[in-house]
Formats: structure tokens, sequence, C-alpha cells
């Protein structure tokens, strides 16, 4: 599976949140070189740790920047924040070595999935309001 990179087409208008964001993709990277083989279980609870926190930084300080910008959907996706959030904590509690291959390609799908979700649907409807002018 390839992984994802970021690219300056999801810049959201903040250099604060699109270095957040550029984080986020180098903690799918880790995770992806564990799918392959690149580390074990120690590893991937490791990363799992650091983007649970960095998870809940990363939605605290945007929905900070959303605030000050009186985006009017901050509730939506606040409600969206704390969907994900739970959902990366519960898998975190998941992970073992018994279904260690099975869990890190659904940890990577599923991060995929959201990260590229996250970024160009929720997070572009704050673009506008952090000046960033629609294609």
């Amino acid at each position: 599976m390839d992984i994802l990179k970021w690219s300056d087409e999801l810049s959201v208008g903040s250099d604060v949140l699109d270095a957040h964001h550029k984080h986020l993709f180098v903690l799918l990277t880790e995770i992806g070189r564990a799918a392959r083989g690149g580390g074990g279980l120690g590893v991937v609870v490791g990363v799992l740790a650091e983007l649970t926190d960095y998870i809940a930084y990363h939605f605290r300080e945007e929905e900070a920047m959303m605030e000050k910008v009186a985006f009017p959907l901050l509730a939506q996706h606040r409600a969206s924040h704390e969907a994900i959030a739970m959902k990366v904590h519960e898998m975190a509690e998941r992970v073992d070595v018994g279904n260690f291959r099975t869990f890190v390609a659904e940890l990577q799908a599923f991060l995929e999935e959201w990260l590229i979700h996250h970024i160009e649907i929720e997070d572009f409807e704050y673009r506008p309001y952090m000046g960033v002018q629609p294609d």
C-alpha cells in the first residue's frame, strides 16, 4: 500500500495547522513502515501513544483557531474531533501480539482515510475563514 504524503494542495491556510497535519503524515508513515515489517509491536504502541497525544493537541489548537476566526461550523467540527479521538483511543487499546499484522493494516487504512477526509473535507471548510480563497 502506498503511503500518503503531504502536498501543498492540502494547506488549510494556517502555517501552524499545516505543520500539525504534516506531523500527522509523519506518524502515518511510521505506522506504514511497521505494517511493512519495519517494526514490531513496541514501535506501533509507541507511535499510537504519540498519535493519541498529538491528535488531542492538534484538535485543541485547531478548535482554538476556529473559535478565533468565528468559524460557524465549530460545533460540528468539534463533534467530529471527539469521534476520531475516541476511535483512535479504542484502536490503541486493541493492539496485541496476536492481532498485530491485521491491526496495523486496519490502523493504517483507517488513518489514511481519516486524515485525507479530515483535511480535504472538514478542514477545507474553514479555509475561507483563514483567508484562503476557494479554488
